[in-house]
């Protein structure tokens, strides 16, 4: 038996049309919260993106046509709200995404959360150390300014300095909202420093008028950051109102609150100036005049005190006489003092040779004293000699001997005491002339 089965039958083309048709029709057009986690250029243009939230993921695609109109550039977690239309590939693979041809910041907050991480990574680098401000030139040559060709704010800029100060300006003109303002902003920065530009403005300016956070999003891009930190030319920012604040206002060597105000910062006030040099010139009149016065008093001064060139001539002449006539005389009362003195001492000197006769004397009674003492004291020491012989040969061992005494000894050693003395003991008798040996048999 068939078993008939009652449900349709697709081919995989007709399947995926068929949910194609469908979520085309839900879902035409809608708008998605969540945050980029991944970013993809294509080489044709386009950029692949990847929302996710807690959950899930969706991927999405920005046309290249599109991207010209977004107000900011998609960056990996940031969180956005997508506008578009759901789409189905099912070529080689079944898949659906989201054509995006708007992209909004989801509420400020999620912004101002991302400008402050970048703050953070741009502070930990030193980039708004004040250390690296560049000093704004007083009077500058030319401003290079960098802005919208359209809008009020270039003519802000101009009138302003024309009304100050005319100096030349060269404008630069740039987007300053979208994708591709921050990179015309940098490409404009590098252009002005650039060697082979001629006459480099003094200053740079980069301003723009007031607007969301969400519109000044370019302003805080940390490539254009490090533009504006490695500029040698001094750039003033002006953005937005006095209360909008932007990364660049951090990183730039001075901030105006607008871009009016930025025009009279770069240069002075004309009208100040003239009255500050008419000023000047006044007190520099006022100290030459009063110089040159007291200059002429003192002349008149001088001019009272001049004679006659011979009168002063003449006068000093007299003086070098009765100097001169003082010097010799008093030369000659030196040499007449030296003279005398010489005299005295040549009279006190007396002949070496007398001297030298007078010391041979004294040498010679000097060695017939020594001599005589030396012989003396020879004959004194020889009788002190001879006495001390006596008295040795008189207290010598044999000349006691000779007189009859004898040396008894017991082993070696003088018996001074009779009671060293035993019976059967052996000693010996030392004689003048010879020695003997003696046992003693009884003690009485």
């Amino acid at each position: 038996m068939v078993e008939r089965i009652n449900i349709p039958e697709y081919s995989v083309s007709e399947f995926n049309e068929s949910v194609r048709n469908i979520i085309q029709s839900n879902f035409n057009y809608l708008r998605i919260k969540g945050e980029i986690s991944e970013i993809k250029a294509a080489t044709k243009g386009q950029i692949y993106l990847t929302l996710k939230d807690d959950r899930s993921v969706l991927s999405g695609v920005i046309w290249e046509s599109n991207i010209k109109f977004l107000k900011f550039k998609p960056e990996a977690g940031i969180e956005v709200i997508v506008s578009g239309k759901i789409t189905t590939w099912s070529r080689y693979k079944t898949t659906y995404k989201i054509d995006i041809d708007k992209l909004e910041i989801a509420g400020e907050g999620a912004l101002l959360k991302l400008i402050e991480e970048r703050k953070k990574r741009l502070q930990a680098k030193g980039i708004f150390d004040p250390k690296h401000k560049k000093e704004i030139p007083y009077l500058p040559n030319k401003i290079g300014v960098i802005t919208s060709p359209t809008g009020a704010v270039i003519h802000d800029i101009i009138n302003r300095i024309k009304n100050r100060f005319p100096v030349n300006i060269d404008i630069w003109s740039v987007p300053v909202q979208g994708v591709d303002a921050a990179g015309s902003i940098i490409a404009a920065i590098k252009g002005f420093n650039n060697k082979t530009y001629l006459k480099k403005p003094d200053i740079i300016i980069i301003a723009r008028g007031g607007g969301s956070v969400e519109d000044l999003m370019v302003f805080n891009d940390e490539k254009l950051a490090t533009a504006i930190f490695e500029s040698s030319i001094p750039i003033i920012s002006a953005i937005g109102h006095e209360t909008d604040n932007t990364i660049i206002d951090f990183v730039s060597d001075l901030r105006a609150s607008t871009p009016s105000a930025a025009a009279e910062l770069s240069v002075p006030k004309k009208s100040e100036l003239i009255q500050t040099i008419k000023h000047c010139s006044q007190q520099l009149n006022y100290i030459v005049q009063n110089n040159f016065t007291l200059c002429l008093e003192q002349l008149n001064n001088l001019t009272k005190f001049l004679k006659a060139p011979n009168y002063v001539i003449n006068s000093f002449k007299d003086k070098f006489h009765f100097i001169f006539d003082s010097f010799i005389r008093e030369m000659q009362s030196i040499l007449q003092k030296k003279f005398s003195a010489v005299n005295i001492l040549i009279t006190r000197i007396q002949s070496p040779e007398n001297n030298i006769n007078i010391k041979r004397n004294e040498i010679k009674n000097l060695y017939v004293n020594l001599y005589r003492n030396i012989n003396n004291k020879n004959n004194q020491k020889k009788h002190e000699v001879n006495k001390l012989i006596r008295l040795l040969n008189s207290n010598s061992l044999n000349t006691n001997l000779k007189k009859g005494y004898v040396i008894i000894n017991k082993s070696q050693k003088i018996i001074k005491k009779s009671n060293q003395i035993k019976e059967c003991d052996s000693i010996g008798i030392k004689f003048y002339d010879r020695s003997i040996n003696v046992n003693i048999k009884k003690i009485n």
